[in-house]
């Protein structure tokens, strides 16, 4: 492959003001910018096949490689997040069972938050939203919100058991006095 097969080849510069160097030696920068919808990790992953094998044509004493990697960092951040909610999980999980001292108490939550991230990834596929750092965010600050639902939720239907209800009164009753404040919540 030669400059003039892809690109209309001038000699000078577009900025002479600029020298670029990599690990000391004089060098050639090109950018590749992924567009604000497109997947960091996929677009990195197809720019890491296109250089091998651009690497092999190559002519000897040319060498091409990759300055700084965005989709580390992405990685990385997905393995943090993954991280936090299997801690979060057990914490909640911990929490709930020493103040309400009920293994079946535990279990919406433990349900709930799954749940819960299954239908948000499912959603942001459906809106074409992808995997970043914003998104992972959202993700994280969207479980406390849903934990702490469950735990409210929870708390009332324990309530409702101790005034003397059936269980299945109390999750009735219990679920039926907070929806409209567990909405709004969700909503703001």
């Amino acid at each position: 492959m030669r400059l003039q097969d892809i690109a209309k080849v001038e000699l000078g510069a577009e900025d002479y003001d600029t020298v670029v160097r990599y690990s000391g030696d004089t060098a050639v920068f090109a950018g590749v910018f992924p567009q604000p919808n497109a997947n960091v990790i996929d677009v990195i992953g197809g720019v890491r096949e296109e250089l091998e094998r651009l690497k092999r044509e190559m002519p000897t004493g040319l060498d091409a490689s990759i300055g700084y990697d965005a989709s580390q960092y992405v990685s990385d951040a997905i393995t943090e997040v993954s991280v936090t909610l299997v801690e979060t999980l057990a914490i909640v999980v911990a929490v709930i069972f020493l103040f309400l001292g009920s293994v079946r108490s535990v279990l919406v939550p433990v349900i709930a938050i799954p749940v819960s991230l299954i239908g948000g990834i499912f959603l942001m596929q459906l809106f074409g939203f992808t995997l970043n750092l914003l998104t992972l965010l959202a993700i994280v600050l969207s479980v406390g919100l849903v934990v702490d639902d469950a735990i409210v939720v929870v708390e009332n239907v324990e309530r409702h058991l101790r005034e003397g209800r059936t269980p299945r009164e109390a999750a009735l009753l219990g679920a039926r006095e907070l929806v409209a404040p567990i909405i709004a919540m969700t909503m703001t």
